[in-house]
């Protein structure tokens, strides 16, 4: 019973040593598609900077043509002046005028405006550019660095495995059906525990005299009375 003991310690312990391959590789996609996102949302800021420039650059061509028509307004009223026959014609021209050029001068403040905006749009687009492809360029290395190490935890697995499969069948039938048992068992990791203080590692309840005795003599393979798991004496099965 002791080198069975020690047969299935070797087997936990590939099996244990599998569980932490196995969860690393499982939170690699979801590190690969988070590089992934980053890279997405570098390329929507960068398209939302340069959107923002567009619409700058839009609304200073619509003022510039309103500036355009306030201009030719003045100017057709100007004209309009040299015709009028009365005060009071005269009067209502000069009011248009003088209302065009206030409309004029604030379509050129809000011009002037909206090409200081669209140089700090410019130079915000230009920085996210730049950085974006710096960036860009870094996180797609990461992902190939992830994607290689990806494959190489498939592989190194893969070979463990057969490796797992060969110590499993070092074991007797009935012992290593059981052992798989426990493996699959709800919450449970180790199926084989040390009794460490008359207590099972695996559950921490104390066991019964009767139980530890029977480890002790060796004679079969012997079970907690509360978990079910494989249960064992340190000392028993230690390297002499």
């Amino acid at each position: 019973m002791k080198q069975q003991i020690k047969l299935l310690l070797a087997l936990q312990e590939r099996d244990l040593e599998m569980d932490r391959w196995r969860g690393e590789l499982a939170a690699i996609p979801a590190t690969i598609v988070g590089l992934k996102s980053e890279i997405q949302a570098a390329k929507a800021a960068l398209e939302g900077a340069k959107k923002e420039m567009t619409q700058l650059q839009l609304a200073k061509k619509q003022k510039e043509l309103d500036l355009e028509g306030q201009e030719s307004s003045i100017r057709k009223h100007a004209t309009d002046l040299n015709a009028v026959k009365t005060n009071e014609a005269y009067r209502a021209l000069m009011g248009e005028i003088d209302k065009s050029k206030l409309e004029k001068s604030s379509l050129e403040d809000q011009i002037l405006q909206l090409m200081e905006q669209m140089d700090q749009a410019s130079r915000v687009w230009k920085e996210k550019e730049a950085h974006s492809k710096s960036d860009e360029g870094g996180l797609l290395q990461k992902i190939s660095e992830w994607e290689s190490r990806q494959k190489a935890t498939e592989q190194t697995l893969a070979a463990k495995e057969a490796e797992r499969e060969t110590a499993l069948a070092a074991l007797p039938k009935k012992l290593s059906d059981q052992y798989v048992k426990l493996r699959h068992g709800k919450h449970v990791k180790a199926a084989v525990v040390p009794i460490r203080a008359e207590q099972c590692v695996g559950c921490h309840m104390k066991v019964s005299q009767n139980l530890i005795n029977e480890v002790r003599r060796g004679l079969k393979i012997m079970t907690c009375e509360y978990c079910s798991r494989i249960v064992y004496l340190e000392e028993t099965v230690a390297v002499t």
